[in-house]
């Protein structure tokens, strides 16, 4: 696809114009010459195009729930098939360990609890390596593009993680400015939501993302988690 071509199919900014500050700790997840790679919730491609430039990757399979991101993701040629599915709709029509690594990358909070579950639980069937990330935190978002699967519906923790045998990091900034606007909540009710967390955020940001690497080891403290599960077939 020529230069040109790609610039018409982004004539269409989304809402969305930041990346993941983890894409480079992800990218180090995915082994080199991995053969195949399922990425679940692929959005507009960006770990689709990330595995093609950098992984080598055989086989590259999208899901996704929400059609125009598809087929943006399709018309790119980021991967070799993509499926459109809800992604609360379990199973998923794929067999089991079908796929080296498979991707879920800021996906599960968009799921109610229980549906979020059954994915992981599909992913883990699907995948001999599983990379999830996910806010650390619970907070409300807007349904950007017109998405109605962007709004956040659970919250999950390292624990949650941990017990189905992930080695989970943090991949965000520290924990700062959330955990004070909850305390000011807490304290003030409304009104410390609505006038003096934004001030005091404000002033956390810069020491919260400075102090966010020390939070790999730490993921509690952060505000993002990167987890990392590991089937039968991948000896870490």
């Amino acid at each position: 696809m020529s230069l040109a071509t790609l610039a018409g199919l982004t004539t269409g900014i989304p809402d969305v114009t930041w990346t993941h500050r983890a894409l480079p700790q992800i990218l180090d997840a995915i082994p080199v010459n991995c053969k195949s790679l399922l990425d679940v919730g692929c959005g507009r491609g960006i770990i689709g195009a990330l595995s093609r430039i950098y992984r080598g990757v055989n086989r590259l399979v999208g899901v996704e729930g929400f059609e125009p991101y598809l087929e943006f993701s399709q018309q790119a040629g980021f991967y070799d098939d993509i499926i459109l599915r809800n992604l609360s709709n379990t199973p998923l029509p794929l067999k089991t360990q079908e796929f080296e690594v498979v991707t879920c990358i800021e996906v599960i909070e968009h799921l109610e609890r229980i549906a979020g579950q059954k994915l992981l639980d599909e992913l883990e069937r699907i995948g001999s390596r599983v990379i999830v990330t996910t806010p650390n935190i619970l907070f409300q978002q807007n349904e950007y593009d017109g998405n109605v699967f962007q709004r956040h519906l659970s919250q999950w923790r390292p624990s949650d993680f941990r017990r189905r045998g992930y080695v989970v990091y943090g991949a965000g900034s520290l924990n700062v400015g959330y955990g004070v606007k909850k305390a000011l909540e807490n304290l003030a009710g409304r009104r410390g939501k609505d006038v003096v967390p934004n001030r005091v955020r404000q002033s956390a940001r810069p020491v919260s993302e400075t102090l966010g690497p020390l939070t790999r080891n730490l993921p509690s403290l952060s505000t993002s988690l990167l987890c990392i599960g590991s089937g039968p077939a991948d000896e870490r």
